[in-house]
């Protein structure tokens, strides 16, 4: 056996000399011949040994195949027949079956393991660094390149340089076809495996690319934060279910602006701020997104209370800010609200942004007021008092549409300091396209000003007129001497002769509100508030019953007794013609049979968990029934339901004209709409909606005028003042008309029109001659 060692030796020192260039196939020989040593096997075990032997074997088939030198071949072959001859056969006889199983399955477990161990770790760095993807990718061709590369230039047989040995690699890696020119066998395996790994590599890269574009939108359309670069945008925080209506509004408000030449750019970009992505968010598939010709909308989601959402949505560089309620309950609602004005504090840099806060109750808008400021608006939760107040009065509900569309007739404010030392009244007649209401003065409003009151040139006069409309053309110029009062008796006071002064109705002694009679159907945490409204407006003795199913000890109604209304509680179900007959026969037993009843449906607080959609069906439901049950059992004033989705309920009414929804959500978007745009308007409709103060009212317009007398709407004005009212528009035949175009044209009014006018009561005893 030393022999035979050394003639191995031999041949491996021949070798050397022989094939210097070939040095590390040297080492890899004296290596084997380290294999066939006893030190060998005792240093490594068993397995190890027999693995590395058969490695030999298939080393020295793959240098066959390869037609190196037959030297090098026939030393290893006989470096692998003397190992096998020798020793492996005898050890692999030798090993026991159990020993090699046991090392095999441990092996083939660390194997596992291992793979296993380094798939986390590769999860683990996609998923804290999702480009590194990018990188393993960019990695593996490096790699596939280096090694192309060094193939090519150590076993092709003509000589080339490293670079271009790389180069080849790469044509061979971007274009699979470039292997095709190869010559030899070598160098055709070597482009072949090369143009495979770089099938995978772009494969791989164009899909990565491809999904990693199409995250990236699907993130932008989900609303992912992003930081917004618009200077002068307005900021919409919050979701509820009169967005919508708020950014119809918007848009409107912006294309007025265009057409008056106000704008400072063709479209103003609206930022919608969310704690919930646009896909789970239902209020943000309306058509709005697909309408809003002059808004650009943008939706961003992130946490409504920390810093840094309102500085990426480049809040510090809004024009304004608008919070809305994003709570059914009142309490929640007016928290979130505090929590996110405090986290836009550090942001307002000189309160120059303007902020708007819807809340729900008194002491949270002072709240805000002692924290954010003077430069905070905040609107309260007005739905219990829309309600009350247009379900009480026919067609109230369209004047309100008509007061705070951006589109109709709005309220506005103007300062004229050339009307100083005017009369009010001589003011008030000159207006032909706008309707003049009162004046702000020190900031205090005053509805009903004195006619011989001179005006001041800090005074500003409330109008009602369109936002387009040129007010030029209906003043008189400052320079005028004075009005010419005897144009203006001819114009406005001739017909009058008719009708006396002294023959105008004369407030002498206000008569006590009626008695009413009033069934809701449903209940929702603010019933306390709807309850405590109703009883500020209806008479002594009335009645009221609520019918819904929600248990007796989770209802909470108002603390303080009531002075003019009887609250009775049912349990029933609404949407029962059993459990609804009885409540109507139970309020029918109260009344005289000259008493109507009142039925209102109320927005369910378990329907509107549901969904909007089937809160408003089930409410339309219950609105249908009471009227089929009320045609056999009672005589009913009004059946009004309340409603989210407006256009549904005009689908209802188109075909049962009896009935009367109201929008309540609506509403509340037109009016934090009208103070986005306007924040001085806040307090004139915080007074014209809530009962002290002057409130909108529609009246009779038999109070106005005597039978056969066909009326302009300039002489109803006029008497209107005289009952400390301030008229403003009319019902003609179901129809509401704010601001008439031409206010000295005779009008023939019939039974049940009406004249919408804004006063402090609503009842009261007129005497005339």
């Amino acid at each position: 056996m030393r022999k035979k060692a050394r003639a191995l030796k031999g041949d491996l020192t021949t070798l050397r000399t022989a094939n210097h260039h070939r040095r590390p196939l040297t080492r890899v020989c004296i290596f084997f011949d380290f294999s066939r040593s006893d030190q060998f096997h005792s240093t490594f075990p068993s397995f190890v040994s027999q693995t590395v032997t058969l490695g030999l074997i298939a080393v020295s088939a793959t240098l066959y195949l390869w037609n190196l030198k037959a030297s090098v071949a026939n030393i290893l072959k006989r470096v692998c027949v003397e190992a096998l001859s020798r020793s492996s056969l005898n050890r692999f006889a030798s090993i026991s079956l159990s020993a090699l199983s046991n090392h095999r399955r441990e092996f083939v477990a660390n194997l596992r393991w291992s793979i296993a161990h380094l798939s986390y770790l590769l999860d683990v760095v996609l998923e804290r660094h999702p480009t590194s993807y990018l990188v393993i990718l960019g990695t593996t061709c490096a790699v596939l390149i280096f090694i192309g590369g060094f193939a090519f230039y150590h076993l092709r047989t003509r000589k080339q340089t490293l670079g271009d040995a790389f180069w080849e690699a790469w044509a061979c890696l971007c274009n699979s076809s470039t292997h095709l020119k190869e010559q030899t066998v070598v160098e055709r395996a070597t482009g072949l495996l090369l143009a495979i790994g770089g099938l995978m590599f772009y494969s791989l890269l164009t899909s990565t690319l491809t999904a990693q574009f199409k995250s990236r939108m699907e993130i932008l359309r989900e609303g992912a934060l992003f930081e917004v670069m618009e200077v002068g945008h307005t900021v919409v925080c919050g979701t509820n279910n009169h967005l919508s209506t708020l950014l119809k509004q918007l848009n409107k408000a912006q294309d007025l602006a265009l057409k008056n030449k106000t704008a400072t750019s063709r479209k103003k970009t609206v930022v919608l701020l969310s704690e919930k992505m646009k896909k789970s968010n239902t209020l943000f598939s309306g058509s709005y997104f697909l309408s809003s010709s002059h808004s650009c909308p943008l939706f961003c989601s992130g946490k409504l209370n920390k810093t840094s959402t309102f500085q990426t949505v480049g809040a510090s560089r809004a024009s304004r800010i608008i919070f809305l309620a994003r709570k059914t309950d009142s309490y929640e609602a007016d928290a979130d609200v505090v929590l996110s004005v405090l986290a836009l504090q550090p942001l307002r840099e000189e309160k120059s942004v303007q902020v708007i806060a819807e809340v729900s109750k008194e002491g949270t808008a002072q709240l805000l007021q002692s924290l954010a400021g003077q430069n905070i608006t905040t609107v309260q939760d007005l739905s219990s008092k829309l309600l009350v107040q247009c379900s009480r009065q026919n067609g109230l509900i369209d004047v309100y549409h008509e007061l705070l569309d951006h589109g109709r007739q709005v309220i506005i404010l103007r300062h004229y300091p050339s009307l100083a030392g005017y009369k009010y009244r001589d003011v008030r007649r000159s207006f032909q396209e706008g309707i003049v209401c009162g004046i702000i003065r020190d900031g205090a409003i005053n509805f009903h000003p004195k006619d011989g009151l001179a005006l001041e040139s800090t005074d500003r006069l409330i109008i009602i007129s369109h936002k387009n409309s040129s007010e030029e053309v209906s003043i008189l110029p400052a320079t005028a001497p004075a009005f010419n009062m005897a144009s203006v008796a001819r114009r406005s006071l001739k017909p009058l002769s008719k009708v006396s002064q002294a023959s105008f109705p004369i407030i002498t002694v206000w008569s006590i509100p009626k008695k009413e009679y009033i069934l809701i159907l449903g209940w929702r945490p603010s019933m306390k508030d709807i309850v405590a409204e109703y009883d500020d407006y209806v008479g002594p003795g009335s009645e009221l019953l609520i019918l819904a199913q929600e248990p007796l000890k989770k209802r909470q109604l108002v603390t303080s007794p009531l002075k003019n209304i009887r609250v009775t509680q049912k349990i029933g179900n609404p949407l029962n013609e059993t459990d609804l007959a009885s409540a109507i026969s139970e309020v029918e037993a109260c009344k005289s049979s000259t008493d109507a009843l009142s039925i209102v449906v109320i927005i369910d607080d378990k329907w509107q968990q549901e969904s909007i959609s089937k809160s408003d069906k089930q409410s339309i439901y219950a609105l249908l029934l009471a009227e089929s049950v009320c045609i056999h059992l009672s005589q009913v004033a009004s059946l009004v339901a309340e409603l989210v989705d407006t256009k549904l309920g005009k689908q209802v009414v188109k075909s049962h004209d009896t009935l009367t929804f109201i929008g309540t959500s609506e509403l509340i978007g037109l009016v934090t709409a009208q103070v986005a745009e306007n924040t001085e308007l806040n307090d004139i409709w915080t007074e014209l909606l809530n009962p002290w103060g002057n409130e909108i009212y529609v009246k009779d317009i038999a109070l106005y005028m005597k039978s056969g007398e066909a009326p302009t709407f300039q002489e109803l004005a006029d008497r209107a003042v005289f009952r400390d009212e301030v008229a403003i528009g009319y019902r003609m035949h179901n129809n509401t008309v704010i601001n008439p175009a031409s206010k000295d044209v005779p009008l023939c009014f019939s039974r049940g029109d009406s004249l919408v006018v804004i006063c402090e009561f609503e009842y009261g005893n007129y005497q005339g001659n």
